[in-house]
């Protein structure tokens, strides 16, 4: 049951949701265009319960794709090589029914992403956009922690948009399966992300290819249904839970077409196709917790121990000591300073402070050199 205080941010929601996101999703004849608020809040939530999603009661973008998928395949588990595999806490809407076709075995996975993930359902749905990813995953919050996976078709099929001979979403020549994050790519799309999931995304840096750029981050949400989407593809496809590595830890450069036609894995766009803000700097940030914290190697190790025999070697490896070896022996033969050690004195002119404020004024580089000069007379040595 929903509190007060629910209901009515439930209430707010849908009101708003009717003027931006119905359209186009919800059929003109389905009942809740007539309903007034409080049965709208309760309809949402009977519906929410029946299909797994959480129950706020709110009409959003979650619970809209989930309508959308009970057209065609339904919400349950996953759909590989016609079979439905369930995983626990996995909730997948497909888009689409198990048919029979050509069988096909990718042996790598390329990271995508798109905004307002409920727009482009639609439209795919309705014929106005391309299917160019087999699985997407939105930025709910489900009541197991883990967000909406979305499938649009079985990775072990050949299908339309199979990726073989891409030349943008996918490698040139690979079989690979897509997955998709829904989040934001550029900035200023930050204000209708926040309105579709009543939360704002925090902004990270981090390097992509010779670039720092900063984009939103990815929900923890979606890492966790991610992860869902690698164990099955890891158990059905045995493609490896692995990410290029160069000397400094993941790889997010271009990389080259021969490390492309060996390589097993997973990919993100930005490592074929030079476009930073697919997926970008949140997928960049979130490496660690998606393949796992690399080790340190030693000489990184060594290089943060602050020793007088640390810093001594990162000198010796920088400048040139030999000219001092002789000073060396000789300190060493004689504890005590020598004269070769004692700077020499040499006498000059004393310091006049007058003089000095005088000669700056002279040569116009003090406004006040003059009033000062006659304060400070009584300074001087001379």
């Amino acid at each position: 049951m929903l509190s007060t205080e629910d209901r009515l941010m439930a209430r707010q929601f849908n009101l708003r949701s009717r003027q931006l996101f119905w359209r186009g999703i919800v059929p003109d004849s389905h009942p809740i265009w007539h309903m007034d608020e409080e049965s709208l809040v309760d309809w949402v939530c009977d519906y929410q319960t029946k299909n797994n999603l959480l129950v706020d009661g709110r009409l959003g973008p979650s619970t809209l794709i989930t309508m959308l998928a009970n057209t065609r395949g339904g919400i349950g588990g996953f759909i590989i090589d016609g079979q439905e595999v369930c995983v626990e806490g996995a909730r997948v809407a497909r888009m689409f029914t198990p048919s029979e076709g050509q069988t096909v075995k990718p042996d790598i996975c390329c990271i995508l992403s798109i905004p307002e993930l409920d727009y482009a359902c639609r439209d795919r749905m309705l014929g106005r956009l391309g299917v160019r990813a087999h699985f997407s995953i939105d930025s709910s919050n489900g009541p197991s922690g883990e967000s909406l996976i979305i499938q649009w078709a079985d990775p072990m099929r050949a299908v339309p948009f199979n990726p073989v001979f891409e030349t943008v979403d996918y490698p040139r020549r690979r079989q690979c399966v897509g997955v998709e994050f829904e989040t934001v790519l550029l900035l200023y799309q930050l204000d209708s992300d926040e309105r579709r999931w009543q939360r704002r995304r925090p902004v990270v840096k981090a390097p992509v290819g010779k670039k720092v750029i900063n984009q939103p981050i990815l929900y923890a949400p979606q890492l966790k249904a991610f992860g869902h989407i690698m164990d099955v593809l890891e158990q059905h496809l045995g493609i490896p839970k692995v990410y290029p590595l160069d000397a400094n830890g993941y790889n997010t450069d271009l990389l080259e077409a021969g490390d492309l036609e060996a390589y097993k894995g997973y990919l993100a766009k930005f490592n074929y196709f030079q476009m930073n803000n697919e997926p970008g700097a949140g997928f960049v940030a979130s490496l660690e917790e998606i393949f796992g914290k690399l080790e340190e190697k030693p000489q990184s190790q060594g290089a943060q121990v602050s020793s007088p025999t640390a810093q001594a070697q990162a000198e010796s490896s920088i400048l040139d000591l030999s000219k001092y070896e002789a000073h060396r022996k000789e300190l060493a033969e004689h504890p005590e300073p020598t004269s070769g050690f004692i700077p020499e004195h040499e006498d000059g002119p004393r310091f006049s402070l007058s003089q000095a404020i005088a000669s700056a004024y002279g040569t116009g580089r003090g406004a006040r050199a003059g009033r000062m000069a006659a304060r400070c007379k009584k300074f001087d040595n001379d």
